[in-house]
């Protein structure tokens, strides 16, 4: 699933989804959830011609319920399945990620799970992200979640984001720093010449 918050509507699903999936089995049924709904959600984002049919003003609902008790049949927890024909039948699915998201965050709020991205330009050896990953839990505590992603729009270096927080040691940023500090007295200099 794409990071970010969700939005308040799809918090509100979220929440409902976990408080039912909680009282029908706990914090296991929680984490099959979790992982079926992730992967869901990937495919919702990849498949446009999945999300386009389900969303489709052409197609009729009797049409889509038929597909969506395919889609679910067999695949999915049963009240993972109901939850999404109700999200079919209030015209919601197009909320999907944003309740994928919305259900991570009370999740890694109810497991005391703190999500960790390491961003950098390049990939990183295994060797090393197990050495920062290792770093990192012993710092933030042994629920830390630790991802990896590459951009190589940061040119070098890494951003590390630990919940809210961003720590910014990219030589992207470095630069922009750089650039309003040359600027910044180039100004001054005008200033005093003036």
């Amino acid at each position: 699933m794409a990071g970010g918050h969700a939005s308040s509507g799809g918090t509100i699903y979220a929440r409902a989804l976990a408080e039912a999936v909680e009282a029908e089995g706990g914090a296991a049924l929680l984490q099959d959830v979790e992982s079926v709904l992730d992967s869901l959600c990937a495919s919702w984002d990849a498949d446009r011609i999945l999300r386009s049919y389900f969303l489709a003003t052409e197609v009729s609902g009797a049409q889509k319920r038929v597909a969506m008790d395919k889609l679910v049949e067999g695949r999915f927890p049963k009240l993972l399945g109901n939850f999404l024909k109700l999200l079919l039948e209030r015209g919601r699915l197009a909320m999907l990620p944003e309740i994928g998201t919305g259900f991570r965050e009370i999740l890694d709020e109810k497991l005391g799970r703190v999500p960790v991205t390491i961003t950098t330009a390049v990939p990183v050896p295994e060797s090393e992200f197990r050495s920062w990953t290792e770093a990192i839990r012993a710092a933030v505590g042994g629920n830390a979640i630790v991802d990896h992603v590459v951009k190589p729009d940061i040119v070098a270096g890494a951003v590390i984001r630990v919940g809210d927080r961003v720590i910014d040691g990219s030589a992207r940023r470095r630069l922009a720093d750089l650039h309003n500090r040359i600027i910044q007295r180039g100004m001054q200099r005008h200033a005093l010449q003036s």
